[in-house]
């Protein structure tokens, strides 16, 4: 579809419409009697596909699937896109002896743009190149010269008197942080993007005329966060550089359209952003009115991440890209959105986007346990955050979903006030619920499955090899402090490493025992009592924590140090 030549705003959608409490450490308390270690039927329909399939991230921190993503029509319609892009800059308005260069970042057969800049100024009449003659090669052979590896392509494309020529190169260069890893066939540009670029144009535009026979340049900093042009310009340098002082010729067309041909390309990258753009005001001798081009574009490297963010940086970068992914292709309501990641990559993308657009401060007056954990940033507050997602009710989550993928799509500031009150008030019940005994069976199932495949699959791999299977599949993974006491604990994750211990049916049933005795206490235990008994356990059991327990060589000594233990715990409860 050739696009038709620049009339008005109806073109910009043509042109892109084909394309301590100690939070994390310490070791600390056992299973209670008769509850076992494998799951004992979860709750039917309160986990994600994703959650049952066990998906999380890569080791490079991408997304885990459950089906593929990006086909070969993907890779086309990127393609496709590319070829508009250039001739949106570049091609359309070339005169005879220009020359551009763009770079781009490959990336699974995505295409994202990273800067391009008008390398020669070109002089003269020629004969006009339309779309036909300007983009079928190229556009059939860029999916199968792209490929899917992971890259820096740079374009260099040449006018001459009848038509342009294209060079496509592999450069040097850092894989961008900006750029996209899966390939879509993106949708009609949105509205919301369009109107932020005409916006900031028209507040940026120096003046409606450009001196005879004269050129003018303006420089900016503008800024993206997701899918929008935030409003917080920066305007550059503007100078006037030849016909100083001469009569001003109007602009032909509309002056901000320059601006929106730049612009929109960068609006497919991902995260905060800013982009640096040079543009050009001339007019030319026997020409009714000057012109605007941008002549140089480029997306400036984004800072280091916090350093509370440093290990989940990649992680959340990934859960935005799907954000933004989905958020393109109006997949926004509950019931599709409830299933489209696990509880880990959720907990990830949360403390992610909360710290990365320094909201937490809107929260802590509602749910100041909550901050003061995702505040410390990391996988740590990540994986505590998921033990308190777990605690949230499935239509709560669903909620709070809906709203920050808003948020992360178009930012914060998109949020109407209603949607900023749902969005405490749903943090407020996190926090409250922090301070209640854990209450539905498949949250308590769901803590120990998550549990044991951290233990055995992380914390202790070599065991698990030992044991093997089928013996494995009968050794269970305890909580030093037992789930039905979190509560107490509430800036502690249930679940850290240290709170984790493999033990033989033999010590669980001997460490069972002594939280049985406390249960049976006339009165409420505190959180000190029970970081003590789990001390005791650990001073009476350790010795059989984390290895292959041989009844032949240690029944006496076990059934020794459970009377110890009760003796210790019956003198400090007062029993």
């Amino acid at each position: 579809m050739p696009p038709v030549p620049v009339l008005g705003l109806g073109w910009v959608f043509g042109l892109w419409a084909c394309a301590s409490d100690g939070a994390f450490d310490g070791d600390m308390g056992a299973e209670p009697v008769g509850q076992s270690d494998r799951l004992m039927g979860q709750a039917e329909g309160s986990d994600t596909p994703f959650e049952r399939a066990g998906l999380g991230f890569t080791s490079e921190g991408l997304l885990e699937r459950a089906g593929p993503v990006g086909d070969e029509r993907a890779r086309r319609a990127e393609a496709d896109r590319v070829v508009r892009e250039l001739w949106a800059v570049a091609g359309e308005h070339g005169v005879p002896g220009e020359a551009w260069t763009f770079e781009y970042q490959a990336n699974g057969g995505a295409l994202t743009l990273l800067s391009f800049r008008r390398t020669a100024v070109g002089r003269g009449p020629g004969a006009p190149v339309d779309w036909s003659g300007f983009s079928p090669e190229l556009a059939r052979s860029l999916p199968t010269l792209v490929g899917t590896k992971r890259r820096r392509l740079r374009f260099t494309l040449e006018r001459d008197a009848e038509r342009w020529r294209f060079d496509l190169e592999t450069v040097a260069g850092p894989v961008a942080e900006q750029a996209r890893t899966v390939p879509e066939s993106l949708p009609v540009m949105s509205q919301p993007l369009l109107s932020d670029a005409l916006t900031v144009a028209r507040r940026l535009l120096p003046a409606p005329g450009v001196p005879q026979e004269g050129r003018v340049r303006q420089q900016a900093r503008l800024h993206f966060e997701g899918l929008r042009l935030l409003q917080e310009s920066e305007p550059g340098v503007f100078e006037v550089q030849e016909g100083a002082g001469r009569q001003e010729v109007p602009v032909s067309g509309d002056p901000r359209m320059p601006w929106v041909q730049a612009l929109l390309p960068f609006g497919s990258a991902v995260g905060r952003r800013t982009v640096e753009v040079e543009l050009e005001g001339r007019h030319v001798r026997g020409e009714a009115g000057a012109r605007w081009r941008v002549v140089a574009a480029k997306l400036l490297e984004p800072p280091a991440p916090p350093k509370e963010m440093e290990d989940i940086a990649k992680e959340y970068r990934a859960m935005h890209e799907d954000i933004l992914r989905l958020w393109r292709q109006e997949v926004r309501d509950d019931a599709r959105l409830a299933g489209a990641w696990s509880f880990e990559q959720l907990a990830y993308w949360y403390v992610g986007g909360f710290i990365a657009r320094g909201t937490l401060g809107m929260f802590e007056a509602a749910a100041p346990t909550v901050v003061a954990v995702l505040g410390k940033g990391g996988a740590k507050a990540a994986q505590w955050f998921r033990t308190v997602l777990i605690r949230t009710p499935p239509g709560e989550r669903e909620a709070l979903q809906r709203i920050w993928m808003k948020a992360e799509a178009e930012g914060v500031a998109a949020l109407g006030v209603g949607e900023k009150a749902e969005l405490q008030s749903l943090l407020r019940d996190m926090e409250q619920r922090l301070r209640k005994p854990l209450q539905s069976k498949y949250e308590k199932d769901k803590l120990r499955e998550w549990a044991r495949q951290e233990y055995f699959d992380v914390l202790q791999p070599r065991l698990a090899r030992t044991l093997g299977p089928d013996r494995m599949a009968t050794y269970p993974v305890h909580h030093l402090v037992p789930l039905e006491y979190a509560h107490l604990f509430p800036l502690r994750n249930i679940n850290v490493s240290g709170n984790l211990v493999g033990v033989s049916r033999e010590v669980h049933t001997g460490i069972n025992s002594v939280w049985t005795l406390v249960r049976r206490s006339p009165r409420s235990v505190s959180a000190s009592e029970v970081d003590e008994v789990a001390r005791i356990t650990r001073k009476h059991f350790g010795q059989w924590f984390h290895v292959v327990y041989d009844p032949s060589k240690s029944a006496v000594a076990l059934s020794s140090a459970q009377k110890a233990a009760l003796r210790e715990v019956e003198v400090l409860l007062g029993l």
